[in-house]
C-alpha cells in the first residue's frame, strides 16, 4: 500500500503509522512468535478493520471493547476504532462476569471484540467495502476509556482524552529515548495502562514485540526478548523481581527497562543493573489522574534507582501535607458516565501518595498516604521496612500491613516470599532488624511465609487483603 508523505497530526494516532509507513514501510512494526507485520501491512490491516467496524454499525461516539492478549490484532484495533470517531474500551483478560456486567452497564459498548469475534473479523472480506469517513481531529474527544485499580470497590472508568494521550505519549516517549530503532515489549497486558503505555512507541516508528500468552512467565519473556531483539522492556516491578530468580542470558539486545505501578525497591534496582548491566528506571502515574514523571534511562543511576524522575514538563504539580498531586493536560477532566473527575475541591488531583521533589528536581515517592502504619501515635512506612527485609539473603519479596491493636492502635505484620522453602521466624528477623539498624518499633510483630504476595492489578500488591488476613492472625 503506497501511503503520500505527509507529517503526522497530532490528536490523530493513525497518521503517525501513514508517516513512517510512507518512510520507512518495510521496517518492522511488530513482532509476534517469530514472525514480522511491516509498518506498511499494519497499515493495511488497521483500514481493513475500519472497514469491517463500520460495517457492522460502528460509528463516531460508539464504544468498542477489546478484550484481547498481547498480539497484533490488538494494536490494529486500538488504532482503527479511534480512527472512525469511536472509543475504545481495553478489557483485561481476568475480569469476572460480574465485573465485565457492570462495565457494560456503565458504557453500552456497540460491540465485544474477544477471541470469538476476532476470528470473525479475522475471516471476514473487507473487498468491495467503502472506506468509512474518518473522525477529524479533536484534542477534546475522548479516545479511550481506562479502567482504574478498583481496589476499595468497583473501578472507576477513566475518559482519556486525545489531548491527553497526545501530551502523554510525546512526553514519555521523549524521556524514555524511544526512536525508530527500539523494539518495546510490553511485559504487562496491553489492556492495562502500564502496557498501554508501549503503544506509543509505535508512534516513533520504534517496533513492538507481542508476547502471545496471557499468562506471564519470566522464561517466555526472556525468551522472546531474545529472539526478537528487544532493546525496552515495560512492566513491572514482579517481573523484574521473577526474572532475577531465572537464569540471565550473558548476552542482550535491551538497553534499558522501565517499570511502573508499585515502588521499585532499590536493592532490586542494583541487582538488575548488577546482573544483567541494562539500566532500569521507573514512571509514576494512575489511570485516575494520569503520568506524572518518567525517568530516563540516561539520568544518573542512583536517582534511577531512587525516584521515578523528573515531572513531565507539561504536567502542573504540588506537595501538599506530604501528598503527591497534579493537574492540567495530563488529567482527565472526568470519569466516564459522571460529571467529574479526580480533582478535589482545593483544585488537585491527590495522587494519594507521600513524596518530595529533591533540590534536581527528582520526585521521590516515599510510601501510600493510606499505607502508613500507626503505631503508638508514630508513623511507621512500610515500604522501609520491606526493603529491610529484601535485603535478606533469603527472602525473595516482602509486604507489611498494619494489624489493628487496641492498645497501640496498630502494628506491623509481614507476609514474605522466600527462597527454598526458607521459614523465617520472628526471632531471626528481629536479628536481622537489628544488624540493619532499623529502629525496634518498626520491626514487624508477626512473620508469615507466603508463595506469593497476593495482586490487585499489574504489579500492584493487594495490600487491602493481606490487611484482612494480618486481623486474623
Amino acid at each position: 500500500m503506497k501511503v503520500a508523505m505527509k507529517e503526522p497530526t497530532p490528536f490523530r494516532p493513525v497518521s503517525y503509522l501513514e508517516w513512517n509507513a510512507a518512510r520507512r514501510g518495510t521496517r518492522a512494526a511488530l513482532w509476534e512468535a517469530g514472525d514480522e507485520i511491516t509498518l506498511e501491512v499494519l497499515l493495511d490491516h488497521v483500514r481493513r478493520f475500519e472497514k469491517l467496524l463500520a460495517a457492522r454499525g460502528v460509528e463516531a461516539g460508539d464504544v468498542v471493547g477489546v478484550q484481547l492478549p498481547n498480539v497484533w490484532q490488538y494494536v490494529a484495533l486500538e488504532l482503527a476504532i479511534p480512527d472512525l470517531g469511536a472509543v475504545i474500551l481495553p478489557l483485561p483478560g481476568g475480569l469476572g462476569r460480574h465485573e465485565l456486567q457492570w462495565i457494560t452497564e456503565k458504557t453500552r459498548p456497540r460491540m465485544v471484540i474477544g477471541a470469538g469475534e476476532l476470528e470473525e473479523l479475522a475471516s471476514a472480506s473487507a473487498g468491495g467495502l467503502p472506506a468509512p469517513p474518518i473522525a477529524s481531529p479533536d484534542p477534546t474527544r475522548v479516545a479511550e476509556i481506562a479502567l482504574t485499580s478498583g481496589t476499595t470497590g468497583m473501578p472507576k472508568l477513566a475518559s482519556l482524552s486525545a489531548r491527553l494521550k497526545q501530551v502523554t505519549f510525546e512526553s514519555f516517549t521523549e524521556r524514555l529515548q524511544i526512536t525508530e530503532e527500539d523494539r518495546a515489549l510490553p511485559m504487562t497486558p496491553l489492556t492495562q495502562g502500564i502496557g498501554g503505555m508501549c503503544l506509543y512507541c509505535l508512534r516513533r516508528g520504534a517496533a513492538l514485540v507481542m508476547l502471545r500468552d496471557p499468562h506471564w512467565t519470566a522464561e517466555h519473556c526472556l525468551a522472546v526478548a531474545a529472539e526478537s531483539r528487544a532493546t525496552m522492556m515495560v512492566g513491572v516491578p514482579t517481573n523484574v523481581i521473577r526474572m532475577l530468580n531465572h537464569p540471565l542470558p550473558a548476552a542482550t539486545s535491551l538497553r534499558a527497562v522501565a517499570v511502573a505501578g508499585a515502588p521499585l525497591p532499590p536493592e532490586i534496582a542494583e541487582r538488575w543493573e548488577t546482573t544483567t548491566g541494562v539500566p532500569i528506571s521507573s514512571f509514576y502515574g494512575s489511570m485516575d489522574a494520569g503520568q506524572l514523571a518518567v525517568a530516563s534511562p540516561s539520568d544518573p543511576r542512583a536517582l534511577r534507582w531512587t525516584t521515578v524522575g523528573r515531572p513531565h514538563d507539561r504536567a502542573e504539580w504540588r506537595i501538599l501535607d506530604g501528598e503527591i498531586c497534579m493537574r492540567g493536560d495530563l488529567v482527565q477532566d472526568r470519569y466516564w458516565g459522571e460529571t467529574s473527575g479526580p480533582y478535589s475541591s482545593d483544585g488537585w488531583a491527590h495522587m494519594g501518595d507521600l513524596g518530595f521533589v529533591d533540590e534536581s528536581g527528582y520526585l521521590h515517592v516515599v510510601g501510600r498516604v493510606k499505607d502508613i502504619i500507626i503505631r503508638g501515635g508514630t508513623n511507621i512506612n512500610p515500604y522501609e521496612v520491606e526493603s529491610m527485609l529484601r535485603g535478606h539473603p533469603r527472602i525473595v519479596d516482602a509486604c507489611v500491613v498494619a494489624r489493628p491493636d487496641a492498645e497501640l492502635g496498630e502494628l506491623p505484620v509481614a507476609f514474605v516470599v522466600t527462597r527454598d522453602g526458607f521459614e523465617p521466624s520472628r526471632q531471626e528477623l528481629d536479628a536481622f532488624l537489628q544488624e540493619q539498624g532499623l529502629a525496634r518499633y518498626k520491626w514487624p510483630v508477626v512473620v508469615r511465609r507466603l508463595d506469593e504476595l497476593p495482586l490487585s492489578g499489574p504489579g500492584k500488591v493487594n495490600r487491602k487483603a493481606l490487611r484482612e488476613n494480618a486481623r486474623a492472625l
